[in-house]
């Protein structure tokens, strides 16, 4: 009975070792379903719910440093059974130039720019897709710089 245990818990370490993916575009080290605790330990910060009424999946700190660039706020997406599945940085412009640089060097150029107008103000956009994860900048009158990391549901092999 104990070594059908070990059988069942060394599995299922390397089922989560080959399952979970590294987020490749944002911070390094961290990986596609990490719990919120191994994030939180990882970047150094504890996260507050952004919804204390709400038992809910989405969390935040405000005015963290990341990689020496001041973000005004970091939300994440954990979720209790599939763990982390995005994050969101919110910055000042003044350092949007540097960051997008910063992806085209490393990523190439984004898949897509474009600009929508939603009634009120001019909203652009740049997407990347890595292969396993899409990062979507977003420059708007209305927000601070937001970049989003999200794994990609897409296969590339499928197309």
């Amino acid at each position: 009975m104990v070594t059908l245990r070990a059988l069942v818990l060394a599995s299922l370490f390397i089922i989560i070792q080959l399952t979970s993916r590294p987020v490749i575009a944002c911070v390094e080290g961290l990986t596609w379903g990490m719990d919120l605790s191994t994030v939180e330990g990882h970047l150094g910060v504890s996260f507050k719910p952004i919804n204390d009424a709400l038992r809910s999946e989405f969390f935040e700190i405000k005015n963290v440093q990341l990689s020496d660039l001041p973000v005004n706020n970091l939300r994440v997406r954990v979720d209790d059974e599939q763990g982390l599945k995005q994050l969101v940085y919110e910055m000042d412009y003044e350092n949007m130039t540097e960051v997008l640089a910063g992806l085209r060097h490393r990523f190439g150029p984004p898949v897509s720019a474009s600009v929508e107008v939603d009634g009120r103000s001019p909203q652009q956009q740049w997407v990347w897709h890595t292969g396993e994860d899409v990062i979507t900048a977003i420059k708007s009158e209305q927000r601070l710089f937001v970049l989003s990391y999200r794994p990609s549901l897409l296969d590339p092999s499928f197309l």
